[in-house]
């Protein structure tokens, strides 16, 4: 917002203003550049500090309440409500020409974040560089596939954005060790007739009694947990190594394989080019000449079978275009353009799954497809807003306030009814179903470049939103940008193993090493996973009871240990099990923190360490994943 005013003699008396019966737990205090607010717990700690209304000399607004209600011009206010367990923060502007901006700081003396969104480089929340140019919405550009509007931090204060917010978030780009609040009614929020810019600002006496509120109380938890096949054994890909080639005789040897190899059952997962055509949802018969049978076959074998899936319709897979065409039932822009761009095409339609006659077109074609071959599952990729070139008219739904996101739940509704054996990939506000969200491809590299080291940043950052089912992407990476080699390949394994699945595409005897038998660690720790099952499962349950993340960060253990809060590439299972994976190249020792509690050293049982404690030199070869069990 710009709002400025000339005055002849100006002179600033500092007002410090506390809201609460007891202890003060907010301050507010006027400045020529908006209204200084800083946030206070129960023990008188600032845990928040910031800049309400960047611009707005509040010398000269016209406030009631000690600045808690202002009408700042004839079409923009502001307000501060109490809520149950902190503030709601709300400017409203009549006129949608007004940009909104609050300012808060995230370098406060030693203060780490989570939440967020999900990124292509993940580092912890308090390093991520957003652009304040580019809408804080589901996209496929950068990862940006779950990306939901919280902000946790290590001081026990979250903030918590309203869904119909035209949300732009700024961070560490403007200022370094802040991020901004925009709200703008800029492509791809429109169709509105008001900006508002709404939040809570909610503060408990630690992170973790925190994080537990939003869940609780906002972000949702999952209502069951997936298939406890995908969960105790392999998800078997044919991406990797077939690509597009893939047809019924790859996939038969594709399972022959896995069999000789003596790893038994799971799920068959067969990838992209299946179909006549992309958005056909049929079978290519000259590519799969009998789908039934190989479906049979494969379940006889001990497996169940998956079938890769898009919302995606190409113009030329006739006549599947011409009747979504017809029908309306691909998104448009407001000129009725229906053009999308994807990774296979781009001159293609993405369908509409805000509108309910399309969304119960795609869903009978899936549905015609379980009952014509007897598919166990599906992948549903992509989901995300932006492959029809936004802004898009949504016509079906009422509040357009919730434009654009809602077409990311409204694909994901219409997915989870498929049932418990199939994945997504984007999410907005849909941690409650209960099935698998796939994490962004990840690439065959090492580091925080998308690499494996963003195995456990985006582990922490899915959980700390809410999504807590979650399914890591293909061990070794996608292969893009190089192939993985064998050690990449069972570290990735080792790094997996305590997540709640692991997914296989790059075939171990396909890789071997000179230095180690690939084959027989990476069985090593497939086993290890599914003897550890059981225990991936009860923190699902207790996800559901309780909204307990599955794999939390490790200070969930003692979220008064400031150190805990620094490590990032670390993780719990639970609240009983901490793993600490090695994730640089050929490294055979890492520096491992335990938090309080006795805990057990999985890899020799007769070491017990007591914690807080920083072990410096963990010996780890290649055959060996540090982690550790606790006692009490």
């Amino acid at each position: 917002m710009h709002i400025s005013r000339k005055i002849v003699s100006y002179s600033i008396v500092i007002i410090l203003l506390c809201f609460k019966e007891s202890d003060c737990d907010i301050a507010l205090d006027p400045t020529e550049n908006g209204l200084s607010i800083s946030i206070h717990n129960d023990a008188g700690q600032v845990t928040l500090e910031g800049l309400l209304g960047v611009g707005i000399d509040f010398a000269n607004v016209n406030c009631q309440m000690e600045f808690r209600d202002c009408q700042v011009d004839d079409t923009l206010s502001f307000k501060v409500t109490d809520i149950d367990g902190g503030h709601r923060i709300t400017w409203l502007a009549e006129d949608v020409s007004h940009q909104l901006v609050d300012k808060y700081n995230l370098d406060m003396g030693g203060t780490y974040w989570f939440g967020g969104p999900q990124r292509y480089l993940q580092n912890p929340l308090e390093k991520l560089v957003l652009d304040g140019n580019d809408p804080y919405v589901i996209k496929k550009a950068d990862n940006f596939a779950v990306a939901e509007r919280y902000w946790l931090n290590s001081k026990g204060t979250f903030i918590f954005i309203d869904d119909r917010v035209p949300l732009f978030i700024d961070q560490n780009t403007r200022e370094n060790g802040s991020f901004f609040l925009i709200a703008k009614s800029e492509n791809p929020y429109i169709n509105r007739n008001r900006t508002i810019l709404q939040y809570d600002i909610i503060t408990k006496d630690d992170s973790k009694q925190a994080h537990l509120y939003a869940v609780n109380n906002y972000l949702g938890k999952p209502t069951g947990y997936p298939s406890e096949r995908m969960i105790r054994k392999p998800i078997w890909t044919t991406w990797p190594k077939y690509k597009q080639s893939v047809d019924q005789e790859k996939v038969e040897e594709f399972v022959k394989e896995i069999i000789e190899h003596e790893f038994l059952g799971g799920q068959i997962e067969i990838d992209e080019k299946w179909e006549v055509c992309f958005g056909s949802h049929v079978f290519d018969t000259v590519k799969f000449p009998d789908a039934p049978g190989l479906i049979a076959s494969i379940k006889d074998r001990g497996f169940q079978t998956a079938l890769w899936n898009s919302p995606f319709v190409n113009n030329d897979c006739q006549n599947y275009s011409t009747e979504g065409l017809e029908n309306g039932y691909f998104v448009k822009d407001p000129d009725g353009n229906t053009q999308a761009i994807w990774w296979e095409s781009d001159d293609a339609h993405q369908v509409d799954f805000t509108n309910p006659q399309a969304a119960e077109w795609f869903a009978s074609k899936i549905r015609a497809l379980v009952e014509e071959t007897g598919l166990d599952g599906f992948k549903f990729d992509a989901g995300e807003t932006d492959y029809a070139i936004p802004p898009h008219q949504f016509d079906h739904i009422d509040d357009q306030e919730l434009v654009p996101n809602i077409f990311t739940q409204k694909y994901v509704e219409t997915c989870v009814p498929f049932g418990g054996s199939i994945e997504v990939r984007s999410a907005w506000r849909t941690q409650k179903h209960p099935v698998f969200i796939r994490m962004i491809d990840k690439d065959s590299v090492w580091g925080v470049d998308d690499g494996l080291y963003t195995l456990v940043t985006t582990l922490i950052q899915m959980n700390m939103v809410g999504y807590t089912l979650v399914l890591p992407d293909m061990v070794g990476g996608n292969g893009y940008r190089q192939q993985p080699n064998a050690e990449l390949i069972v570290r990735w394994t080792q790094a997996n193993a305590f997540m709640p699945s692991i997914q296989l595409g790059f075939l171990p005897w396909d890789y071997p090493s000179d230095e180690f038998d690939t084959v027989e660690i990476v069985r090593k720790f497939v086993n290890l996973h599914e003897e550890y099952s059981d225990d991936i499962i009860k923190a699902m349950k207790d996800c559901i009871e309780n909204g307990n993340p599955v794999n939390p960060p490790i200070w969930w253990i003692d979220p008064t240990d400031s150190y805990a809060f620094s490590i990032a590439d670390e993780f719990l299972l639970g609240e009983n099990i901490l793993v600490a994976p090695i994730l640089e190249e050929a490294a055979k020792q890492r520096s491992v923190y335990l938090p309080k509690g006795k805990w057990r050293d999985a890899n020799n049982n007769d070491i017990i360490y007591t914690g807080p404690l920083n072990i410096t030199n963990y010996i780890a070869d290649i055959d060996i994943l540090p982690y550790f069990i606790k006692l009490e």
